[in-house]
Order: structure tokens, then sequence, then C-alpha cells
């Protein structure tokens, strides 16, 4: 008789514990579309675009690098890459919100130029930028609400 309670108690358990992770499951899944749904949408305006950069730290980029400095970002795997006027750049981002991004495993190949300095702000910018904005063609990649770079979307096909 103590062995049929146990086992009855063992099954009521198990299927209370079951039910326990179902509804988690659901409520995580709800949760994941609606991300899901802001970060579509969000992306959309972001990705595959070619973005020129236009503006660092409050100043004009010089026209004098050795290629044009710009960023894309890809829909899939979140890569981005793109050439910071030297040397080219590649690596990982993440959008969190509708504002939020985060830049991880940029990597960039290692040519001297005669004019390095836009291309370190560039850089910079990357490693420190935390969200981001969108106004029309314009995109500022912000640390906080301090605007760090401004980008215009450039059609190149």
């Amino acid at each position: 008789m103590k062995k049929i309670v146990f086992i009855m108690t063992a099954v009521v358990l198990a299927l209370g514990m079951n039910a326990c992770k179902t509804k988690k499951t659901d409520s995580n899944v709800q949760e994941t579309t609606q991300a899901t749904t802001v970060d579509q949408k969000t992306n959309s305006t972001l990705v595959d675009k070619h973005w020129k950069l236009i503006e660092l730290f409050g100043n004009p980029v010089s026209e004098n690098n050795a290629k044009e400095p710009h960023i894309i970002f890809q829909t899939e795997d979140n890569r981005f890459f793109g050439d910071a006027g030297c040397n080219r750049f590649f690596g990982n981002y993440q959008l969190k919100g509708s504002d939020r991004i985060t830049f991880s495993q940029a990597a960039t190949t290692m040519m001297m130029c005669i004019n390095m300095e836009t291309e370190q702000k560039f850089l910079e910018v990357l490693n420190t930028a935390d969200s981001y904005t969108i106004k029309g063609d314009t995109l500022t990649l912000n640390k906080g609400k301090e605007p760090l770079a401004r980008f215009v979307a450039v059609d190149k096909e």
C-alpha cells in the first residue's frame, strides 16, 4: 500500500512539474515572438544598407582617406563589415530592444596608411557604441544619448 501511495505521489508531482514547464515555455515563446517582431521592424531600417560615415565625434569626416569609410549590417548571422578608411573590418552585432546595439568579435586587416586618424576613431566608436537612432536616411551610433558617429544611407547598386 505504501508503495502505491509513493508511486501515485511521484506521478502527481511529475505531472505538476511538467505543467509548470509548459506554461513557462509558452510565456518564453510569446516574449521571443514579441522581441523578434520588434527586431525585424528595427532590422529592416538598419540592415542590408550601405552606411557611409559622414561624422565622427561631432566633426565631419575628411575625404582624404584611402577608401570610403562605411559599415553594412547583414541580416544573416547578425554580421557587420565595412571599411574604416584604410583597413576592412568585420564582426558580429546584436540588437536589443528598439535602439540598443552591441558589437562583438570585431577584427580588422592590418595595413598601414598615411591617414589613420579616421580609422582609429571609427574603430573606437565600434568598441564604445551601445545604442543607435535612425532618422530618415541617417544612422547615428551613440554611447547612451551622446552621438559618436553619423552615417548616411547610400545606394550602391
